[in-house]
């Protein structure tokens, strides 16, 4: 085996785990602008991610593997069959497909209304969850480079997801809070007032340049304000005796003109 080939294979062999970071060299230096020009602190908001972020608690399609294959369950000579011949035809021999077509045709069966319900919201929901499972298994278990049909494609269904869960909730918020439960999944929704415009270190420059200046403009006037309130008393006393000695004044002037 030549070298250029167990390098290959060397790269197809190792797993890239979705929740861990990017290994990096040693010697790695971020390559993250500084601002020191600045009377606080700025560093550039961390990346979303999707994987962490999808809504999903449970990250694999989990069954019983005695269980048999799709389809095979319907063989009755499968259930008189020894074992060696049950174990093969089990899901324990198969292939991730076979898997994830039991836990999907399990989950519709718990899901649908009907045996004909394919088009309901909760319906589609549950499908595309499956298939979210399925895309965790794919990144966990391939190289990075063989993943990027999941990586592109991962997004894009949550984005779906998340739109029928929203639509759903407005709909009908008790069948919806029971599908949360059924598939193990939280919803966030968005906040309204969920900025639009496209990030960038100028406009978070802006941004956070704005409240430092309000935030100082509002430091000054409590300031002053405490100050205020500490001669208060003092001001007080002073204004009661020039009061007096303005009434005895008065008085004075009074008596005089008479």
């Amino acid at each position: 085996m030549s070298s250029k080939t167990r390098s290959i294979n060397a790269t197809q062999c190792r797993l890239y785990h979705i929740f861990d970071e990017p290994k990096r060299p040693p010697n790695y230096k971020d390559k993250e602008p500084v601002v020191d020009w600045l009377p606080f602190e700025w560093k550039l908001r961390p990346k979303f991610n999707v994987l962490k972020e999808s809504g999903d608690t449970i990250f694999e399609n989990t069954t019983d593997m005695s269980l048999p294959k799709p389809d095979f369950e319907l063989s009755d000579e499968l259930k008189t069959a020894s074992p060696e011949v049950k174990h093969y035809f089990s899901l324990a021999s198969g292939t991730l497909k076979d898997l994830n077509e039991v836990c999907k045709r399990q989950l519709l069966k718990r899901i649908q209304r009907h045996p004909n319900d394919f088009d309901s919201p909760e319906v589609k929901i549950a499908l595309l969850t499956i298939k979210i499972r399925a895309l965790f298994i794919h990144h966990q278990k391939f190289a990075r480079g063989d993943a990027k049909v999941s990586r592109i494609a991962f997004p894009c269904m949550v984005q779906k997801r998340n739109q029928l869960l929203k639509h759903m909730r407005n709909l009908d918020e008790e069948r919806f809070l029971w599908l949360l439960d059924e598939l193990k999944l939280y919803y966030k929704p968005q906040p309204l007032d969920f900025p639009r415009e496209k990030y960038s270190r100028e406009s978070d420059l802006r941004r956070l340049t704005k409240e430092y200046c309000e935030n100082k403009i509002e430091d000054k006037k409590a300031a002053y304000h405490a100050e205020l309130k500490a001669q208060q008393e003092t001001f007080l006393e002073e204004k009661k005796q020039v009061l007096a000695w303005i009434a005895e004044e008065e008085k004075a002037i009074a008596e005089l003109n008479v």
